[in-house]
């Protein structure tokens, strides 16, 4: 009898315990916090590895830690493409890259009417298409390809570095073989102005210049810093060609696995995320400028009327997007923002 009671008692006990186990398993997993895994290509220093850090600090403290973000910068995990292509999949949660490289990758070519060359001339009149223009019309292109936009950020306006010569009017830029992305748009681009292109990715850059493959590269001003481009190149024109509005996206899966009060933080991080590094990037270049000028880089402006034969040598891709992808009330909105 007194071994059945102490067998009634341990049954209890193991009960009591099983039952205390199961139900805190689900306690603990509504407890895990919620991690979005964000890769990109920037290295330190680079207005868009600054900003994605700002981003993991907001969200972090306003989710109270709910949410958590890991940042996998200077292409950790691949390529440009190949992290556009990881969100596509859902295998990356998040990663930002140009519009027009958006256009590329998920075979979407109306956003790369964000990136159209010689659309505006200043970093205050991209803020505005960033902040009114990109949020109205981008999540309608975007429908269908499985992502969601986040925010935009601005990577202000690409400049030639080149290595034998500046650029001053149209006919410089006649044969200059020109590193690009591996973009169709800064392709045709260039193309569209008489240089040869020499098309890599990012992290390559640098020894294809270094090297003579290419005798000019082109990048943002912070961007030529942040890989040191003012070791091998001598001139810097400021043509200014291409805004860039790096769009962040994140997988749409992910996205509505978030609980909707989580969402919110994260939308309303984003934002303040976004209006932020507008505000920061003209600063950003500005001292990009001096250290370019510092390390002995001759830089030139472009003549009001020479900026204009280029855009005018581009033609052919406004109509492209104005005629084929009925595009063009949205490019005479963007073109009167001043």
């Amino acid at each position: 009898m007194l071994f059945m009671k102490r067998n009634k008692r341990h049954l209890t006990f193991i009960i009591c315990l099983l039952l205390v186990v199961f139900f805190a398993v689900p306690s603990y997993s509504a407890d895990k916090p919620i991690a979005l895994e964000f890769g990109h290509i920037q290295n330190p220093g680079h207005a868009l590895y600054i900003a994605p850090e700002q981003f993991k600090k907001l969200v972090e403290e306003r989710s109270g830690g709910r949410v958590v973000v890991n940042i996998y910068p200077a292409s950790q995990l691949g390529s440009a493409r190949e992290m556009m292509e990881q969100v596509s999949m859902g295998t990356l949660d998040m990663t930002l890259a140009d519009a027009s490289d958006w256009a590329s990758a998920l075979n979407i070519p109306k956003l790369g009417v964000f990136n159209l060359p010689f659309l505006t001339d200043s970093l205050a009149s991209q803020g505005k298409i960033i902040e009114e223009i990109i949020p109205a019309e981008a999540p309608a292109m975007l429908e269908g390809s499985g992502l969601r936009l986040l925010m935009t950020y601005s990577n202000g306006l690409r400049h030639p570095l080149i290595k034998s010569k500046p650029i001053t009017r149209l006919e410089d830029i006649q044969g200059l073989k020109i590193r690009t992305p591996e973009t169709k748009l800064y392709v045709d681009i260039w193309n569209c102005l008489g240089a040869n292109t020499v098309t890599s990715a990012w992290s390559e850059a640098y020894t294809i210049l270094q090297q003579g493959v290419a005798d000019a590269v082109e990048a943002d001003d912070v961007g030529l810093v942040s890989m040191n481009f003012q070791e091998v190149g001598r001139y810097m024109s400021k043509l200014g060609y291409l805004p860039q509005a790096y769009m962040v996206l994140i997988n749409e899966n992910k996205w509505n696995s978030i609980p909707e009060d989580l969402q919110k933080i994260i939308t309303e991080c984003a934002l303040e995320n976004q209006k932020q590094q507008i505000a920061d990037r003209d600063a950003m270049g500005r001292d990009a400028e001096k250290t370019i000028e510092a390390a002995g880089v001759t830089i030139n402006e472009i003549a009001p009327e020479e900026r204009e034969r280029m855009r005018a040598a581009c033609q052919s891709i406004y109509d492209e997007y104005s005629k084929t992808y009925g595009l063009g009330e949205l490019i005479a909105k963007m073109e009167a923002i001043k």
